[in-house]
């Protein structure tokens, strides 16, 4: 049975939650970078509360592969919109970009790492097009020539395809000696009831 656990997936959230808000801030307020903090931290409070919603709201400790794939879903679109605010592909946290596709891979079924996967490099391609400036002091500008601004999906395609591959072998193999462990363990118990009923029966 595919099922991802709850509080696995809260912690992952809140990691990478903190993690958001310590990045623009420290850029924001150390580097005095120019960047829309204000919408960049609404970005991201509404991500906490959509955690909070996961944590106390929803019961089950073990998370469906629907309502995993939904949340995964939605921690790619934040990912993407705070992307946007802050250069797109040209700004070098591009790369987390594809987590949300390889605990897919590991944990949930091949048809939503697949689309998760799709829908990850549409949204690659549409941040190399669109978005805006990757943060900088004052005048000074980031322009990245054509060759290395559509070399960057490329090259995180390529990681996402790999990676994927790899997590969903790893993903298979894993269940199928869950699956095997559990079916000896039921065999054993069946024997050991046998023998138990055997020596009342001796009695």
């Amino acid at each position: 049975n595919i099922q991802l656990d709850k509080k696995t997936l809260v912690v992952l959230r809140w990691l990478a939650l903190i993690g958001q808000y310590i990045t623009i801030s420290i850029v924001f307020f150390l580097f005095n970078f120019e960047l829309p903090f204000f919408y960049c931290s609404i970005i991201i409070l509404v991500g906490v509360f959509t955690n909070i919603y996961l944590q106390l709201k929803i019961k089950e400790n073990q998370l469906n592969n629907f309502t995993s794939t939904i949340f995964l879903f939605y921690d790619l679109f934040q990912l993407a919109c705070l992307l946007y605010l802050t250069g797109g592909v040209t700004n070098p946290f591009i790369i987390l970009l594809i987590i949300p596709a390889i605990v897919s891979s590991t944990f949930l079924y091949l048809k939503s790492t697949i689309y998760l996967s799709v829908i990850t490099i549409i949204i690659l391609f549409i941040l190399t097009n669109y978005h805006l400036e990757l943060p900088h002091p004052g005048e000074l500008h980031f322009h990245a020539p054509d060759y290395y601004l559509y070399s960057i999906p490329v090259a995180v395609i390529i990681g996402l395809i790999f990676l994927t591959y790899f997590g969903t072998r790893f993903g298979t193999e894993s269940r199928k000696r869950s699956e095997a462990l559990n079916k000896l363990e039921l065999i054993l118990a069946k024997e050991h009831e046998l023998e138990s009923i055997g020596l009342q029966a001796a009695a």
